[in-house]
Formats: structure tokens, C-alpha cells, sequence
């Protein structure tokens, strides 16, 4: 076994917010870290988290205590816990900053004692600005998140710009400081969909998704060593901290235009919640070109494929066979809130010719990935609610289906798309590690194996491969186009299945991965339509899915 990595907490206090509090619980438990020193900043002039008085300020703040106790959360990010316990065998050096919050009152004495523990990390999660000597002393540097924001005055937390603006996504970034700068070394970037009409349910999403970063990147640092460091800051070397989140406080004017363009933002969504389902209309389009083998993206001359009243279909998979096109959907039923898997059969010129039910289990089921393999179909639908990854076998085509195995157990994965490539089976899948607090559209994992019926699925190493929701969760199966790999990527910004990306993957190895955004779609062809999340082909047969809101008066 690896020598764990040694691990040191700067901390202006022992009770700290839940989510600094899980990711210390997380190391000490850890096989691959151990929490050796505790840092305490005992300065007489600490004034974390107080805003210079004025009159923006005080509103923001009234603001925020009114956002809270609307929409208060069950798992609250900011809740206080006192670490003593969890940190009473660590030792421990008390510092006291002078009014600047620099190290430059780190003496020698408590370098010198830093030091003799030979650190390889230290976790900045107090102080203020970090200076001199001490940021040489670990061996991997200090670590910070850019949701932190331990500056002196007009102090506006993450999260909150981001809601007030309107803006889609919110970005949360873990760096390393540079030594003698105020610039970092970022080496790790998630993009998270904002709430539109909470600054506390945003907060309390970003935070609990930046719990996860420290403990996986110790981890993969402690198993693959130095390079697994390089490779990330390789990785993100084009990524800034998010500074609007940390800007300066606004004129009274400009506040005061913010807040009201909150306000009539937040009243839309209100609105849309009171009066629309979360389930949406859904259709399907498609588009047959004869005798061109490959895809279409002409979306205003497809032809709408209309389901029955009381369902949907959505989740199009298309097999071309016999001169017939079979279009494998989730069948969603809205009065029983659950869907099954269905098969529509089309003749050559795209007219219905028939829809049956053929998977159904207890638990809802969609996304179903159809593939072959030797001559014999198989299907991966989505089955989250049950915490699995299913595999079915085909025993006659199109119509009776098999449970084969299970590939993955205890694990809330979405929308798994299988790629064959390089004598390797690469398997895609979005990932909840929030436990349902953001979901599962903001991350993108990576396995792979040489035997798709073997148990052997290895994590690939840069896992997660993808942590944007604009074009993590996959949105259809991956397809080689002119010797390049695409992978058709929801966006899920702002709401669930807005538009879609072709991501162009231009690098796919066992140790490496990288991705562009080749192109994205929205539904700007139809006004009436709100988002599309769904793009398949087979030979000359394209189709997409796309939804308009659906009203809760609307006859089942």
C-alpha cells in the first residue's frame, strides 16, 4: 500500500460550514490521505465574512435571509460543525497575522516547525492573502477553491452574482498558489446549471459538488503519482477563478436594476412551476435522405412523429433494417409519472406503422442505447431509479428483449452510450455523487474494458471526464464521421435538456481524454419549442427529440 499523502488545514476557526467539515471527514477516513497538522489563525484583526456597511450591502444581505428562509435546504452547504473532535490527535501551530492577513507574521519559528512535517498539501480553508515562505512548504503546494472568499471588505459570497445576473452556469475552481503572486495554478473546473431563483439553492449546489474535488484528486495524486498532477493542470491551464462572484460592491443604481431583474426572473419560474408540469411535451422529428449515408442537421425540414394523448415518446434510438427504420423510445405515461421502453416501427418513407411495449420493469426506464454485437442486438437503458446499469439481450429482433446482466450496481448513472474503438469497450455514463442535490447532469465518467461481459470496467483515471452541464450528460450514441469521434452532449444550463452539443473527443486512451464542442443546437427552428436533448442516425435516418412546457390543466 501507498504511503498515505500528509495533509495540513489552515483554519481561521474550529467550527466550520458542513461542507469544509465532510471534506475533512472524507480525508480522515481516506486510505489515501491523513490530516497531520492544523493551522490556526488566531489574529486579532479576523473579520471573515463581514461586509463593509452601506446601503446595497444591507439590502443584499436582507436579500439573502429572505432567499434562505424561502428556500431553505434540507443538507444546508453553510451549516456549522465544530472539527475538534475529528481533528483532536492532529498537531497543532498557532499563527497570528498582522492586520494585513499576509504570512508575513508566519516566523521563522512556525515555518521551521511546518516544515519538520514534510507536507505534501496544505488546505487553505481560513486566512486571507498567502505570502512568502509558507507556500513552499508542501510538496504539491497550498489549495484553495475560488468559492472561498476570505477577502476583507464588501464581501459577496459565490453563488450570488450569478443568480442576480441571470447567468446559466456558475463556476466553482480548486487551484494551487503560485509562489510570491496572487495568480493559481487551477486544477479543477466544474460548471454547475444556476438556480434561476435561488441564491441558496445555488450556493448549496455548488458547494456540495466542490466537496468532491479535494478527495479525488488526493486520490488519484496518491495512485498515479506526480504526472496525474501535471495532467490537470495541463487540463485546465486556460481556466480563470471566477471573479464576478468576488467583485466589488455595485452603485446603488446598478444593485437596485440587478435585483429587479432577480425578481422578474424569479417570479417567470415561479409562474412556470405553478402553472406547467415537470414532465414536458415531447415529440419526435425526423429526416430520411435517400440514398446518403450519415446524418442531417437541416432540423426545420424534418417531419414531426406525434405520439398518442397521455404519453410521450422521447430518448430516440434508430435501427435501420429490412427497409424498415424501428425507433426504440422511453414510452413516458403522465398519470403514472413512469416510463417503459417501446419500439416504433416506420416503412421506408417514415410512415408509423406500429409502437409496442417490449421492456417494462417496476422502476422508470429510458435512454435505451441500442448496439451489436457478432450479429445480436443488445440495449443499455436508463435505470437510475433502481441504482443500476442494465444490459439486455435481443432473442428475437425487434420485439422480445432478455435481462442479461447488471454491468454496474449501487450507482445513480444516467444515460450510458457504449463506444467500441481500438479493441476496447468505452463506456460513458453521467454520474450523481451529490446524492440528489445538484443531480446528474453536471458530470461525465469514463470506463473501459476488453470484454463487455466481464466485471473488469476500469475507471479511467481522468474521471470525471466532463464536469460542465452545458455538454456532459450524453445525448445519444457516439459516431466516427470522417475519421473523427463525435459524442452528442446534453445542455442542461438553466433547465434540463435546453439543446444539445456534437462534441468532437481528440484524444481517447486509457490514461488521457479531451473533448471540443464541435457545434450546438437549440430548437431555434420552432418558437413554440423549448429544448431538445436527444440526436441519433443509422444510414440515411435521422432523429431528434425536442419538448414545448406543459400545463397542469392540460386533459390526460
Amino acid at each position: 500500500m501507498k504511503e498515505k499523502l500528509k495533509i495540513g488545514i489552515l483554519l481561521n476557526k474550529t467550527t466550520i460550514p458542513s461542507w469544509e467539515f465532510h471534506i475533512l471527514n472524507e480525508l480522515s477516513n481516506s486510505d489515501f490521505a491523513k490530516i497531520v497538522l492544523l493551522i490556526r489563525n488566531k489574529s486579532k484583526y479576523l473579520s471573515e465574512g463581514k461586509r463593509k456597511w452601506s446601503l446595497v450591502n444591507t439590502v443584499f444581505e436582507l436579500l439573502e435571509k429572505a432567499d434562505k428562509r424561502i428556500f431553505k435546504e434540507k443538507l444546508d452547504y453553510n451549516l456549522q460543525k465544530d472539527v475538534t473532535d475529528l481533528l483532536k490527535d492532529v498537531s497543532e501551530i498557532d499563527i497570528y497575522p498582522g492586520n494585513d492577513f499576509s504570512n508575513d507574521s508566519f516566523n521563522m519559528h512556525a515555518i521551521s516547525e511546518i516544515k519538520k512535517l514534510n507536507l505534501d498539501i496544505i488546505i487553505k480553508f481560513g486566512f486571507h492573502i498567502l505570502k512568502g515562505d509558507v507556500l513552499k512548504i508542501p510538496k504539491y503546494g497550498i489549495w484553495t477553491y475560488s468559492i472561498d472568499n476570505y477577502t476583507l471588505n464588501n464581501i459577496i459570497n459565490s453563488g450570488f452574482w450569478e443568480v442576480i445576473r441571470n447567468h446559466p452556469v456558475t463556476c466553482s475552481n480548486l487551484a494551487i498558489l503560485k509562489e510570491n503572486s496572487d495568480e493559481k495554478k487551477v486544477i479543477f473546473s466544474s460548471w454547475e446549471s444556476t438556480c434561476p431563483y435561488s441564491i441558496n439553492i445555488n450556493r448549496n449546489r455548488i458547494f456540495w459538488r466542490s466537496t468532491l474535488f479535494i478527495p479525488r484528486i488526493m486520490n488519484g495524486l496518491n495512485k498515479y503519482g506526480d504526472n496525474y498532477l501535471s495532467s490537470l493542470e495541463n487540463k485546465y491551464n486556460l481556466a480563470g477563478i471566477n471573479k464576478e462572484s468576488l467583485s466589488q460592491t455595485p452603485s446603488f443604481l446598478t444593485a437596485s436594476k440587478d435585483i429587479l431583474n432577480y425578481i422578474i426572473v424569479a417570479a417567470k419560474q415561479i409562474y412556470k412551476k405553478v402553472f406547467y408540469t415537470d414532465s414536458f411535451n415531447w415529440q419526435l422529428s425526423f429526416n430520411i435522405e435517400n440514398g446518403n449515408n450519415g446524418y442531417s442537421t437541416n432540423f426545420s425540414s424534418f417531419k414531426k412523429l406525434l405520439s398518442p394523448k397521455g404519453i410521450f415518446w422521447a430518448d430516440p434510438f434508430v435501427i435501420a433494417k429490412n427497409d424498415h427504420y424501428y425507433i426504440f423510445v422511453e414510452e413516458f405515461i403522465y398519470r403514472k409519472n413512469k416510463a417503459h421502453i417501446s419500439v416504433l416501427k416506420l416503412d421506408d418513407t417514415g410512415n408509423l406503422l406500429s409502437s409496442q411495449r417490449i421492456i417494462e420493469r417496476p422502476y422508470h426506464m429510458s435512454y435505451p442505447f441500442v448496439f451489436k454485437i457478432d450479429g445480436t442486438y443488445y440495449m443499455i437503458p436508463e435505470t437510475s431509479k433502481n441504482r443500476t446499469i442494465e444490459l439486455y439481450k435481443c432473442s428475437d429482433f425487434p420485439y422480445k428483449w432478455e435481462f442479461d446482466r447488471n454491468i454496474m450496481e449501487n450507482i445513480s448513472a444516467v444515460d450510458t452510450t457504449l463506444l467500441y474503438y481500438e479493441n476496447k469497450w468505452w463506456l460513458f455514463t453521467s454520474l450523481d455523487q451529490t446524492d440528489n442535490i445538484s443531480g446528474s447532469s453536471t458530470e461525465l465518467f469514463l470506463f473501459y474494458t476488453d470484454n463487455i461481459f466481464s466485471d473488469n470496467w476500469k475507471s479511467h483515471p481522468c474521471n470525471p471526464i466532463v464536469s460542465d452541464v452545458r455538454n456532459a450528460r450524453p445525448a445519444g450514441k457516439l459516431f466516427i464521421h470522417e475519421d473523427k469521434i463525435y459524442r452528442p452532449a446534453q445542455d442542461c444550463s438553466v433547465r434540463y435538456g435546453k439543446g444539445f452539443s456534437l462534441n468532437q473527443i481528440t484524444k481517447l486512451t486509457d490514461t488521457e481524454y479531451n473533448e471540443t464542442v464541435f457545434s450546438k443546437i437549440e430548437p431555434v427552428w420552432d418558437k413554440k419549442l423549448k429544448g431538445t436533448h436527444t440526436f441519433n442516425f443509422d444510414k440515411d435516418f435521422t432523429i431528434i427529440d425536442a419538448y414545448s412546457f406543459r400545463k397542469r390543466t392540460s386533459i390526460i
